[in-house]
């Protein structure tokens, strides 16, 4: 029988949820329900209009609420469903006395810098869509949504509403 390495036992964990990862956009259907909510209630989104106690149902095991300091890489308060907490390689409990930014995967540190940064300046959700390359020369496609709210209704407090889900690009051969 062969030695299994602890290293290799997390990455086998990791991609395997990477391709469970349901084919139903993530991103899409955030931004969905997002447009729905503010037709619903004719004005911006705000933490106090959303149902929060649904964060751990199966509805939130993609999203995440990222808190956007003045310096994106100071990001520390944060939750996020379960689901992308595996893709993350995150701990299901966050800890909250660390940068979030610091604790993502350095190949996605980009990702999430451009999508906050994006959300704190657009009046509307910002889509985006990519790939990026893995130590072990495959790639990972990923589609994020980010969406800017306010914990109060204040413009000056600013919060992300996303989504994100990704899935590694099988080798042609």
């Amino acid at each position: 029988m062969p030695k299994v390495e602890v290293g290799d036992l997390l990455e086998a964990r990791h991609d395997r949820a990477l391709s469970a990862a349901p084919e139903r956009r993530v991103s899409e259907q955030l931004i969905t329900e997002w447009e729905q909510e503010r037709r619903r209630l004719r004005h911006a989104l705000a933490l106090m209009t959303l149902d929060v106690s649904a964060i751990t149902g199966p509805k939130w095991a993609y999203r995440f609420i990222i808190a956007i300091c003045p310096v994106v890489e100071d990001c520390s308060r944060i939750v996020y469903g379960s689901s992308f907490a595996a893709l993350m390689q995150l701990p299901q409990k966050p800890d909250y006395s660390v940068s979030k930014i610091a604790q993502l995967p350095a190949r996605y540190v980009p990702v999430f810098t451009k999508g906050c940064i994006s959300s704190t300046l657009s009046n509307g959700a910002v889509r985006m869509r990519g790939a990026v390359a893995r130590e072990d020369g495959r790639q990972e496609l990923y589609r994020a949504a980010f969406i800017r709210f306010s914990l109060n209704g204040k413009p000056q407090d600013h919060f992300a509403l996303s989504a994100f889900n990704c899935r590694v690009a099988e080798r042609r051969t």
